[in-house]
């Protein structure tokens, strides 16, 4: 059986259209019509049917799919481990937060430059969602992700790192976490392309019998430290974030949690060459930047 057929009856399940698996695969509509059709005369089975303008799977392309992906995962994984010695080369796609670009990324890719020079990693910056589903499409290699360890998700794979969340206010600020949450003056700010910090700020309000009141939604850690520093509202960061002058990181002694960052591969995908030698580069820089404080 060509793994072919297998694969685009998974992109076919993830995408469900002819032509978006055509877009995801490089290859023509008929083609992937085509593949389909080998694959069911080989399996004699309906596989797929419409379903509006899309195709949906029949019960035996569900029953095939769990089967699908695992073998091509499988083989992702052989491929990974083939002539493991041999100099990483290529393309390496990354998409993560932009905390992890700045503080773990940048400096594993300048290391790599003079380490691997024929080895590229090229960046976008991306919440988690959106990583997901790059993920899912097979448009980036490796992806960066995080949750709280107060709001856990189900994220596949170890955190390699892990930070303490503090809370951000201005410099003359004296009051604690408890009061700040209390007092429906305080604004709160979270983040715009996330749910997680607005759930994290609500976990700790309901701690403390507060309902904290969210004013901005901001997405650049630059833009909310400058609101905290202008007196117009308080955060929740991980201690890694950006400075400002005027703003003050207050460490919380482990009442909010951490942040833990995941660094995650398509099923199969983590063994190959150049993604292994990309996640061992962000392993190693993280690890040389907690050992020098």
């Amino acid at each position: 059986m060509d793994d072919r057929w297998l694969r685009v009856l998974v992109e076919l399940a993830d995408r469900g259209t002819l032509r978006a698996v055509a877009t995801g695969t490089g290859y023509s509509t008929s083609a992937v019509s085509q593949q389909l059709a080998a694959l069911q005369r080989e399996l004699g089975e309906t596989l797929v049917e419409p379903a509006g303008r899309r195709l949906a799977l029949t019960p035996a392309g569900r029953a095939l799919l769990p089967h699908a992906r695992s073998v091509l995962a499988s083989l992702d994984a052989a491929r990974g481990e083939l002539d493991p010695q041999s100099e990483p080369t290529g393309q390496v796609r990354l998409a993560g937060f932009a905390s992890a670009l700045v503080n773990h990324v940048v400096p594993a890719v300048v290391r790599l430059r003079q380490q691997h020079p024929r080895l590229v990693v090229t960046m976008q910056e991306r919440e988690p969602a959106e990583v997901a589903a790059l993920l899912a499409e097979d448009a980036v290699d490796i992806g960066l992700s995080y949750d709280y360890a107060l709001v856990p998700r189900s994220i596949p794979g170890a955190a390699f790192y892990q930070v303490p969340v503090a809370l951000v206010v201005p410099e003359q600020e004296g009051r604690g976490l408890a009061d700040l949450l209390g007092d429906p003056t305080v604004g709160w700010i979270t983040n715009s392309r996330a749910p997680d910090d607005d759930e994290l700020v609500a976990r700790l309000g309901a701690r403390f019998a507060a309902t904290p009141r969210v004013v901005h939604r901001i997405d650049s850690l630059d833009l909310l430290v400058r609101l905290v520093a202008a007196g117009l509202g308080v955060a929740l960061v991980a201690e890694d974030g950006p400075r400002a002058a005027g703003v003050r990181y207050r460490d919380l002694d482990g009442a909010a949690g951490s942040r833990r960052g995941y660094a995650l591969t398509r099923p199969g995908r983590e063994r190959w060459r150049a993604n292994a030698v990309v996640v061992r580069a962000l392993t190693g820089a993280t690890a040389e930047a907690a050992a020098a404080g």
